[in-house]
């Protein structure tokens, strides 16, 4: 690759300046993003990779990755890699970074690697020349913002337009918030919704984590509040011109007055009013849930904003199979603790 150069572990402002060049935003390759797995899980590690062309940033990825006896277990990228070529260019640029990055993880001893690709970027025959079985798939759920609000308002479902209209009229009222004692109070509900609905919960640390290292602007809680006490909320969290809804948690005691509604609805209002494009609201599975599904019931709730599916590909390769039975030993010990 002449003219190429590979810089492993590159400063937090030289990745940053590569990021700013995309035209939404990646919050799964984001600098910080890696420093907070970091922080929050003891045995994590980043491995991050940055190709410049003549001094200039072209293309990034990162990933991270636990530590075990000696080994790295999976290495796990979330929407990489990026690259910055012209379109000829673009899968070989691609394909040069994915083996500096399997070569770079062998010298670490990382046994298996895990990386999710948008299919819309197309690059599943890159991975599928280079090894990589694609092993799952699923959606991000994601609403258009571009338009002004009051046409994102007409979009919607009727039905999601009443339910925010009620709330109003039962005085609802929502606030947008920075402040520590207010992320408390997200994190209680997230906390007590994850045991409501038996599913497992990033840790409070995590939160923290994000609020500490994140600036002010770009995480924030809003809450729903009615009667006086907070009943639902929801974290976001900005990277470019997308709003990720990163978790949600309510309170029973609110539902009758659908505060789950008029608060995403805010913080979409919020979002179109400063500019941004995306409005990000998790995951749906591939296909999406059916009426007999126990998911049937969030599914339905989300598609009633009139967003879209963004289908996600999980390419999967072990990379030092004559150790792929420590990772297994690992999963057995995970299993049984």
């Amino acid at each position: 690759m002449s003219g190429y150069v590979v810089v492993e572990n590159p400063s937090a402002e030289l990745w940053n300046s590569f990021l700013k060049m995309s035209p939404e935003g990646n919050l799964g390759q984001c600098f910080e993003m890696g420093e907070i797995a970091k922080m929050v899980y003891p045995r994590a590690k980043v491995a991050r990779l940055l190709i410049t062309y003549n001094g200039e940033p072209i293309g990034i990825v990162q990933g991270t990755y636990s530590s075990y006896f000696g080994f790295g277990m999976t290495l796990k990228v979330m929407r990489g890699p990026i690259v910055n070529a012209k379109t000829k260019e673009n899968l070989q640029l691609v394909g040069n970074l994915l083996k500096e990055l399997e070569d770079s993880s062998k010298r670490k001893r990382i046994i298996h690697a895990q990386i999710l690709v948008p299919d819309s970027w197309q690059l599943q025959e890159v991975f599928r020349k280079m090894g990589y079985a694609s092993v799952k798939i699923e959606n991000d759920y994601v609403v258009n913002l571009e338009e002004e609000a009051q046409k994102l308002w007409k979009s919607i479902d009727h039905n999601k337009r009443r339910n925010i209209k009620k709330a109003m009229n039962e005085g609802v009222e929502i606030v947008q918030s920075h402040s520590h004692e207010d992320l408390k109070t997200f994190i209680s509900m997230y906390e007590a919704t994850a045991k409501r609905r038996g599913f497992s919960t990033y840790p409070p640390s995590w939160f923290e984590a994000i609020w500490k290292t994140l600036k002010p602007e770009l995480s924030n809680v809003f809450l729903a509040y009615w009667k006086g006490k907070s009943v639902s909320g929801v974290y976001i969290v900005i990277h470019g011109k997308i709003v990720y809804a990163l978790s949600a948690g309510s309170r029973t005691e609110g539902w009758e007055v659908r505060p789950n509604d008029i608060l995403h609805w805010k913080a979409m209002e919020w979002a179109c009013q400063n500019g941004y494009s995306k409005y990000d609201m998790g995951t749906v599975s591939e296909p999406p849930p059916t009426e007999e599904s126990n998911d049937w019931g969030l599914w339905r709730w989300k598609r009633e904003w009139k967003g879209s599916l963004e289908r996600i590909q999980t390419f999967d390769k072990i990379l030092l199979p004559r150790y792929k039975l420590i990772l297994h030993a690992k999963k057995l010990v995970e299993h049984w603790l």
